[in-house]
């Protein structure tokens, strides 16, 4: 009984309410794009607030890319998009003469199944270009600050809002929905069966939104 609140009712019922824990999780790289073909002004810090509902998300992130010589114009822009409250993540585009093909979806992925199964703290990366914007190339400097030996608190219900998320994360998504955690998937426009995703709880289509722009 110590994990739940207690909350007696006027005809003397009790009443047990999980605590609740969100997750926000932005491919910002598809958020640009769907932006850009709606010719709309976004305002981040509106959406992140109108997202999560009121609560404070345990994790809050921004996955992008970045051009692998520092841009004073895109770290100009991410640190506006930090000041929404969000937490960048970023990694380096390779040199214009390198073929690589370069994705965050393994940085969500991860950070997903970290928040899915309550092993999710905060930890630093590997910095470069700006004070606060994390920078993920530098592997070997990273510091995870991560107890995966910690009792977990099994009352806590779990919401993951994923906002533009690529089709690779399909399956991340539906392994997450078996650990219990609520799936919203929000993005710009409609969906149908034909989509390929699975285990979404709820889907969000913001086209239709009045109160996340500028």
């Amino acid at each position: 009984m110590s994990r739940l609140e207690i909350e007696k009712l006027k005809n003397g019922a009790v009443r047990r309410r999980n605590k609740r824990a969100v997750g926000l999780f932005i491919d910002g790289m598809s958020l640009d794009r769907a932006i850009y073909r709606l010719e709309k002004k976004l305002d981040l810090g509106k959406l992140v607030t109108s997202l999560s509902e009121g609560l404070v998300p345990e994790i809050s992130r921004y996955y992008t890319l970045v051009p692998y010589e520092d841009d004073a114009r895109q770290f100009s822009f991410l640190s506006a998009v930090e000041r929404s409250g969000l937490e960048v993540i970023a990694k380096r585009l390779p040199p214009k003469n390198v073929q690589r093909k370069v994705a965050m979806d393994v940085h969500m992925a991860t950070d997903l199944m970290l928040f899915a199964t309550g092993n999710f703290l905060n930890h630093s990366l590997s910095q470069s270009g700006s004070d606060n914007i994390q920078i993920t190339d530098d592997l070997e400097s990273r510091d995870f600050n991560l107890d995966l030996s910690q009792e977990k608190d099994l009352s806590i219900k779990r919401t993951a809002i994923v906002l533009c998320p690529s089709r690779e994360l399909s399956y991340v998504l539906y392994v997450c929905r078996q650990f219990g955690v609520e799936i919203m998937l929000v993005d710009f426009g409609s969906y149908g069966k034909s989509d390929s995703w699975h285990g979404i709880d709820k889907w969000v289509d913001l086209s239709t939104s009045e109160t996340i722009w500028r």
